[in-house]
């Protein structure tokens, strides 16, 4: 492995403590209903800020993880192209993610739109796969 790509790699992880650590500051400090006496006016921007913080840190969780995974399962060889698909499986997941936090927050998930969305990015990616990555 390359480097840069060791770089990337723990630059990466180290972007994901630093969502995750903002999205756990941001949502216990944030009010995200209105509790009896206690009005919150900005309860539905403060959720969807944490439903996308949450997607951000999924993708930055992701996507170095990937990246090794297909190192791994290419005997350890970096092909060119490996971090192009690590980051676009690291946005689906993140994606994914923010769907359906987005859906739970909104009261409309349901068994029926969480397999929606997850067959819809599975789709997504096996038709970049086709798409993009065969010679």
């Amino acid at each position: 492995m390359r480097r840069g790509s060791r770089l990337a790699v723990f630059g990466l992880l180290g972007g994901a403590a630093l969502a995750v650590a903002g999205v756990l500051t941001f949502a216990s400090g944030a009010c995200a209903s209105d509790q009896p006496g206690l009005p919150c006016p900005e309860a539905g921007l403060n959720r969807a800020v944490v439903v996308a913080l949450v997607g951000v840190a999924t993708a930055f969780v992701v996507a170095p993880f990937a990246f090794l995974a297909e190192f791994a399962a290419r005997r350890r060889i970096e092909y060119r192209g490996s971090w192009g698909r690590a980051t676009r499986r690291g946005l689906l997941a993140g994606l994914v993610i923010a769907a359906l936090a987005g859906l739970r927050v909104g009261d409309a998930l349901s068994v029926a739109s969480a397999l929606f969305v997850v067959i819809m990015a599975v789709l997504v990616e096996w038709s970049a796969v086709r798409r993009f990555d065969l010679p």
